[in-house]
């Protein structure tokens, strides 16, 4: 069986080759090449006692890692991708075990399923930790909104009340004193531009309160774009989950010219019969998913065909947010997927606090 660090290695070796965020900077590979390290120790000791062992004390530490990475812009889908990088590289390893001994299959069945356990529970853990974050930024950018909208209503709406009433009670008083109907009126005049301002703040803080879809979103854009090319939605499905308040226009604005580049690849180069492209935003990032059922194409070999301009364009756009995206295809098979990811540095809430 390999050693531990060729095995891990080789693990590194293969993040880097999909661009992996889990490898950019040595702090955060550190504590990704713990876990795998960890899951490796795990099934020697499994082939050895002939069972299943995962120190499960071990296991639940990554919930709190599980929080760190989505702190750090790294969404669970590269955990996952790890993850099944992981699984193949140490099931080779413990296959070797049995090709040479076949009588050792119980072994190799205990730390295959070591494997499968470490990885699983590992995930299940850290995706607990990013759970937590999402619930807590959420709660976070309602309690800003929240506090944005009690300061409008003590600064702007409480003051024109308190200056209506204050011009009531003049008035009152200049009527006890029995002063003219000029003054009446003027008085009065002011009293109802004073509240005419008033119903208008509550108007406008009504509307931000109800405000509908802002003219421009993604999912406005995308429908826009497939009339435009006459396309019916059952030809092609389109997706936008999140709140776009949590991404800036201009990381919006990109984004929709990726996906729709790779929708135009799938419609004018795969022969597609079905395209699905989702697109997911959420505090810590972007993440959106293109594939389509269309003919294949060889990746590496893209570069000297004329489609390659728009997958360096669309992979130019991405590494310029500090994002990845990722090509999925094989001519000889059908179908094509497109993976992109896209870190939001900024914690969400920052914004609407900031502004005030």
């Amino acid at each position: 069986m390999a050693r531990s660090p060729e095995l891990i290695a080789r693990y590194r070796q293969r993040l880097e080759e999909i661009k992996s965020p889990l490898v950019a900077d040595e702090a955060t590979w550190s504590t990704c090449a713990l876990q795998a390290e960890r899951i490796f120790q795990d099934c020697v000791e499994s082939l050895r006692s002939g069972r299943p062992e995962v120190r499960n004390a071990l296991v639940q530490q990554v919930e709190g890692l599980g929080t760190e990475r989505a702190t750090q812009g790294i969404g669970g889908v590269h955990s996952l991708r790890a993850g099944i990088l992981l699984f193949d590289l140490v099931f080779d390893a413990l296959a070797e075990v049995v090709a040479s001994k076949p009588e050792e299959f119980d072994r190799f069945r205990a730390g295959v399923r070591a494997l499968q356990r470490g990885i699983g529970m590992r995930l299940e853990a850290g995706a607990l930790g990013h759970d937590t974050y999402l619930l807590n930024t959420v709660r976070e950018v309602n309690a800003a909104a929240q506090r944005q909208l009690a300061r409008e209503i003590h600064d702007h709406l409480g003051n024109n009340v308190s200056l209506a009433l204050r011009q009531l009670e003049l008035h009152e008083l200049e009527l006890r004193r029995g002063v003219g109907p000029q003054e009446v009126e003027t008085r009065i005049g002011a009293v109802k531009e004073t509240l005419t301002d008033s119903l208008g703040i509550i108007r406008d803080l009504v509307t931000q309160l109800r405000r509908a879809e802002r003219e421009g979103t993604l999912e406005s854009s995308f429908a826009a774009f497939l009339e435009s090319m006459e396309i019916t939605s059952s030809k092609v499905r389109i997706q936008v989950n999140g709140s776009e308040e949590w991404a800036t226009q201009p990381v919006l604005d990109e984004v929709f010219l990726v996906v729709r580049e790779c929708l135009r690849n799938s419609l004018a180069h795969a022969d597609a019969d079905h395209v699905l492209a989702v697109v997911d935003i959420a505090p810590y990032g972007v993440h959106a998913l293109i594939e389509d059922d269309g003919c294949g194409f060889d990746v590496s070999k893209a570069a000297t065909a004329g489609r390659a301009n728009g997958i360096a364009s669309a992979t130019e756009r991405v590494e310029l947010l500090g994002g990845t995206i990722l090509f999925s295809s094989d001519p000889e098979d059908r179908g094509t997927r497109v993976t992109v990811t896209i870190p939001l540095r900024n914690l969400p809430g920052d914004s609407v606090e900031s502004a005030k």
